[in-house]
């Protein structure tokens, strides 16, 4: 499959990967993580990345990869860990008033205003949505495993964080294991 360098993400995502990545590695880890990547994105990733600033997610998708084999940990499990702490950190800051005031369902129902702020493409869709779960389409994006579990880890503890229990969010659809597109079907309590 080929790589599109022209699909970028916003820094606010990509700061949370490296706080969420110094947290996890010892630095030589870190050190050994950056050094497997194309020298473009290690000069990149190695330094403070600003907000305002945009990084081809491929480049997210591979230093997601790279950490987890400095740590020895299969890329699904560590990349969902690090999408929850992205969740985590963004109700610290970006999304602060969204965790707090809305429910569940009514963050679902902001989740396409929310990609579109941070990604250049790609659209985010609830198409199903009840008081106890709903289903979600990412369509028109090049999804690769690193960021189909990041963004699995992100939805659950984004409802987590709105009061939801329980909450589970299972990928139906992946387009990086062939399908047409990204699909989520998310349950809580």
């Amino acid at each position: 499959m080929a790589v599109d360098e022209s699909v970028t993400v916003k820094g606010s995502p990509v700061r949370s990967l490296q706080k969420f990545i110094d947290s996890e590695l010892t630095p030589e880890q870190r050190t050994a993580a950056l050094g497997s990547l194309p020298p473009e994105y290690a000069a990149r990733l190695q330094r403070i990345i600003l907000a305002t600033e945009t990084i081809p997610v491929h480049a997210l998708n591979l230093f997601t990869e790279a950490a987890a084999k400095a740590r020895n940990e299969p890329v699904e499990a560590f990349a969902r860990r690090a999408g929850r702490e992205a969740a985590s950190d963004a109700v610290k800051g970006i999304y602060k008033f969204f965790a707090r005031v809305l429910t569940p369902a009514a963050l679902m129902s902001k989740a396409s205003q929310m990609w579109s702020s941070l990604y250049n493409r790609g659209e985010l869709q609830v198409l199903e949505q009840s008081d106890r779960g709903a289903r979600i389409r990412l369509s028109d994006f090049p999804s690769e495993i690193a960021g189909c579990s990041r963004l699995t880890g992100w939805i659950e503890r984004m409802a987590e964080l709105t009061g939801a229990k329980s909450v589970d969010a299972q990928q139906t659809h992946c387009y990086a294991k062939g399908g047409p597109y990204c699909e989520w079907t998310v349950r809580w309590q």
